[in-house]
Formats: C-alpha cells, sequence, structure tokens
C-alpha cells in the first residue's frame, strides 16, 4: 500500500513541474520538444513500478502472490479452527439438552431415588452420523423396598428397567443393545 502512495506522489509531482515547466519555456520549438520529452518522463514514471516487478524475475509479484495465498491459507486454518470449535461446542450443549431429558425422564419414576446418567456420542465431524447417540449407560439407585413389597412384587426392579429402556428406545430411536442399565438399592 506504501508503494502505490509512493507512486501517486511522484505522479503527481512529476505532472506538477511539467506545468510549471511548460509555462517558463516560450513558444517555440524548444518548448514542443520539452512536452514530447516531459511526456517520456511521465510515462516513465507511471510504467517504471510494474517494470521493476517485471524486471527482478517477478520476485516482487510472485512475493506478494506467495503473501496472498499464505494469508489466504492461515484464513482457512482460523477458519476451520472456529468451525470445529464451533462443533465442539454445539455438541457438548447438545449432550447436555440429552442428559437433562434423560434425567426428567428417570426422575418421573418414583422409585428412583438417584439417577447417573452418561452418553457416548458420535463425535466426527466428517461422519453422516455425527451428534448420533451410540450409547446410554444409566446407574440407577432406586430406594429400599419394604419386605413386605418385595413378596408381593417380585421382579419389580426388572419391570422399572424394561419401562425405562423401552421409553428411551422409543425415543432416540436405539436398539436395546446401545441402553445398559445398572440397578442397585439403597
Amino acid at each position: 500500500m506504501e508503494e502505490i502512495k509512493r507512486w501517486v506522489l511522484s505522479i503527481a509531482t512529476a505532472a506538477v513541474l511539467v506545468v510549471i515547466l511548460d509555462l517558463l519555456i516560450p513558444e517555440s520549438r524548444i518548448r514542443k520538444f520539452t512536452r514530447l520529452l516531459t511526456g517520456f518522463v511521465i510515462m516513465f514514471i507511471i510504467i517504471n513500478p510494474a517494470a521493476k516487478l517485471i524486471g527482478n524475475g517477478g520476485k516482487g509479484l510472485a512475493g506478494n502472490l506467495d503473501e496472498y495465498f499464505f494469508s489466504g491459507s492461515r484464513l482457512d486454518r482460523i477458519t476451520d479452527a472456529g468451525r470445529s470449535e464451533q462443533a465442539r461446542q454445539t455438541l457438548e450443549l447438545y449432550r447436555e439438552i440429552l442428559l437433562s431429558d434423560i434425567h426428567n425422564r428417570l426422575n418421573m419414576h418414583k422409585e428412583i431415588e438417584k439417577a447417573e446418567v452418561d452418553i457416548v456420542l458420535n463425535e466426527n465431524i466428517n461422519s453422516e452420523k455425527y451428534g448420533q447417540i451410540r450409547k446410554i449407560y444409566i446407574n440407577l439407585i432406586l430406594s429400599e423396598a419394604g419386605e413386605r413389597e418385595k413378596k408381593m412384587f417380585p421382579g419389580a426392579n426388572d419391570k422399572i428397567a424394561s419401562e425405562i429402556s423401552k421409553e428411551l428406545q422409543k425415543t432416540f430411536l436405539l436398539d436395546e443393545k446401545d441402553i445398559l442399565i445398572n440397578m442397585s438399592e439403597n
């Protein structure tokens, strides 16, 4: 940019000097010769920067092109880094929303005292199944049932696990093998 400023300034300076010189020289053949000569000088001033770029093997032009391409590749890397960071943040937010949703579903069961949930998602950005739930791990702590309830409802824990599994399969379109439920009593 600095070179362009100097180039425009030198053209303007030469043009002003040519006008002053034209006013000082009387009307004659010399004046015509000086106009021709100053025209060549101004033309040389205009063409000189381009000739310098081409004259030194195009190093100046090639250097500018290299700088342009390098800055373009840097911009691509920054954009890719930003894109991957945005994808990571989006996936983390999606994961938190899923965990919250599953916790809410589990808390609806009065038999569950505490629930721990973990989700494994497909984190490959280039994958067609990016963000898909791969596995759900659930660790349930059930409130302790009395002896009478255990005798009246044998297998109640298995029924709760089955209900939860079916609900999550239906909601998230998963296979039964993708939902792992571990249960224990308090």
